[in-house]
């Protein structure tokens, strides 16, 4: 029987199709192309994105996309069976035996004692329920994407929800009709759903403000959400029957007309998105400018990825973007201005060796807001 890396590589195989030939059709890296035809499911960042691509792979090649991902799913089960020796332990310990018999002869006692517990701890519940003083945001970008969505998948007919994580503020997706995407824009969240696809157009629905829009092939439409600062352009590159490749490209961001008044009265400020909200992290990402005024050596790693190293000369401006996070080695601290999403940051004075690490953190106190953190490497 096939496994999962055999069949894809038999059907693509069939096809007389190089693995570089499937990377330039579906947008997918070679090495994520190779990994799933070798079953190194470890080379992936996540679980969502090695799901996403075998989806797209299997349906590339015309094999049933389900069918593999339950595979995927039966072979990490299958990683984790039960050793034996934990099947054979006995069930029940002498430890546990003891207790049994202490419960057995003090049944009584211990029924009133749970009962008078449970209920100080309905007291404590109802009490905390009708106290609860907490303010939450109403314009939440991501508590405001979820609630629509929950409240209005039935009726939009929501079948599947996929993440696209956007590239330099831009990215492409392949949906069948009744599927969405989300992606991030200015770390708030946008849905894209096709609503009905034609010979040769779609039709699509867009989260927040529940706004349809028809996409006709190589005619790029651009929208404007209320509240958002940037532009979305969409452009239908490819059709057929029942799938669409759409792409994705954010604009510059243009400030409402409104700041402009309060801009000419105190001194401009940077945008700081150190601090966001996101309902899935996998939303996220870090995005390091700097300006080199002095020749400086660096490293740089994006995602665990070697992104550069060597010297760099003076007068140079560079954008690196990361999911997760990045690790940087600077030769002459001194020598970068940088800002990270949008905050300044000073690495050091000239001269001195500076090694960092910039990744997110969660905050404790509400799991859907994350802070951008810089420590020593």
């Amino acid at each position: 029987m096939e496994t999962i890396g055999e069949k894809l590589r038999s059907a693509r195989e069939a096809k007389k199709l190089s693995l570089k030939d499937v990377s330039k059709d579906t947008n997918i890296v070679v090495m994520y192309l190779e990994a799933l035809e070798n079953e190194e499911f470890d080379k992936f960042p996540g679980e969502t994105y090695l799901l996403g691509f075998l989806r797209s792979y299997a349906e590339y090649l015309k094999l049933d996309a389900d069918e593999m991902i339950q595979n995927y799913k039966s072979y990490k089960i299958g990683e984790s069976v039960t050793p034996l020796e934990e099947l054979i332990k006995p069930t029940r310990t002498p430890l546990l035996m003891n207790l049994t018999a202490m419960y057995n002869q003090y049944r009584n006692m211990f029924l009133i004692g749970g009962g008078v517990i449970g209920l100080a701890l309905v007291i404590w519940l109802v009490g905390s329920f009708f106290s609860n003083s907490i303010d939450y945001d109403r314009d939440d970008s991501a508590k405001n994407i979820k609630d629509e969505y929950n409240l209005s998948k039935q009726t939009m007919g929501i079948e599947n929800l996929r993440n696209l994580q956007l590239s330099n503020d831009s990215g492409y997706t392949l949906l069948y009709s009744n599927e969405a995407v989300q992606f991030m824009v200015d770390n708030r969240e946008v849905v894209l759903l096709i609503k009905e696809i034609k010979k040769d157009s779609v039709a699509v629905e867009l989260l927040p403000g529940e706004r349809m829009e028809r996409l006709e092939m190589e005619k790029p439409v651009t929208v404007k959400l209320q509240d958002f600062t940037r532009d979305i352009v969409f452009t239908l590159k490819g059709l057929t029957e029942n799938r669409a490749k759409i792409q994705i490209v954010l604009g510059q961001s243009v400030e409402p007309e409104i700041k402009e008044v309060a801009q000419a009265a105190e001194p401009q400020k940077n945008v700081d998105n150190t601090r966001v909200v996101a309902q899935n992290e996998k939303n996220l990402k870090i995005v390091f400018e700097a300006e080199f005024s002095q020749k400086t050596y660096l490293e740089l790693y994006l995602d665990g990825m070697e992104k550069k190293k060597g010297i760099v000369a003076a007068g140079t401006h560079e954008r690196w973007e990361a999911a997760e996070y990045m690790q940087l080695k600077i030769g002459n601290a001194g020598g970068i201005k940088a800002k990270i999403n949008g905050k300044d940051y000073t690495f050091g004075l000239p001269g001195q060796v500076a090694n960092k690490v910039i990744t997110w953190k969660k905050d404790i106190n509400n799991p859907n807001v994350y802070q951008i953190v810089i420590k020593d490497w």
